[in-house]
């Protein structure tokens, strides 16, 4: 399974506009080659730097099978049927620069047995359990000054 955005490269700069202190809006991703098997779709971004110690930065769960991709400025406006459990909130690291972990999960479920108000644990735990194939891409952000 494969994730990319046309906003940056794995290992690349994020764009400032996609910051809290930007225009703090989610930038557009598209996956493919997902498992045969997949029902549905899980989205996380995660702040992997030890400081942030894994924030969550957006949560996404219930994404319909037939929808492989966001465009820009998704949140708030999920596809029918999908959950934002967090919504998105742009990199904003304390200093220096972040690393920011975009994962997307194909399920073997269409409804992910969570709350709407998850815990991080929570979410993670019923991920692996239903979790048929992942695909990731990282993009670094460093704070305005």
């Amino acid at each position: 399974m494969i994730i990319k955005s046309p906003a940056f490269k794995d290992l690349e700069l994020i764009p400032q506009k996609y910051g809290k202190k930007g225009e703090n809006i989610s930038p557009a991703l598209s996956w493919e080659a997902a498992p045969k098997d997949t029902k549905s779709f899980a989205l996380a971004i995660i702040d992997r730097h030890p400081v942030a110690k894994n924030f969550i930065h957006w949560l996404i769960v219930d994404l319909p099978v037939q929808v492989t991709s966001l465009k820009e400025g998704a949140s708030g406006r999920m596809p029918e049927g999908a959950r934002e459990l967090k919504p998105y909130y742009g990199p904003n690291p304390p200093s220096g620069s972040h690393d920011y972990e975009f994962i997307v999960y194909a399920l073997k479920t269409e409804k992910l047995d969570v709350p709407t108000k998850v815990t991080r644990e929570a979410f993670f735990d019923a991920v692996k359990k239903q979790s048929l194939a992942t695909a990731s891409i990282t993009g670094k952000y460093a704070r305005i000054k």
